[in-house]
């Protein structure tokens, strides 16, 4: 934040944010665009994902690995039909 707080969470973890925070996150272009919301639940998600074979799941486009097996994930274009 522009005061200097830094919020940190796991994949899957939770933060909470003051309401100052808040109300700053709504604000801003995050707020605006949907990407964040302050005072609700968020996820933070990406456009494009990588893919899991075994977990035949979809994960962010920076896991290059799946946290849920552990194994290789590959560009989600690059899986067979």
């Amino acid at each position: 934040m522009a005061d200097g707080t830094k919020y940190t969470a796991k994949p899957g973890d939770h933060v909470n944010v003051s309401e100052a925070h808040a109300q700053t996150i709504q604000k801003s272009w995050y707020g605006k665009s949907g990407v964040m919301s302050g005072g609700q639940r968020l996820s933070f998600g990406t456009r494009k994902g990588r893919y899991c074979e075994p977990c035949r799941r979809l994960w962010n486009a920076w896991n290059d690995t799946c946290p849920r097996c552990g194994g290789e994930t590959i560009d989600e274009n690059e899986v067979s039909g």
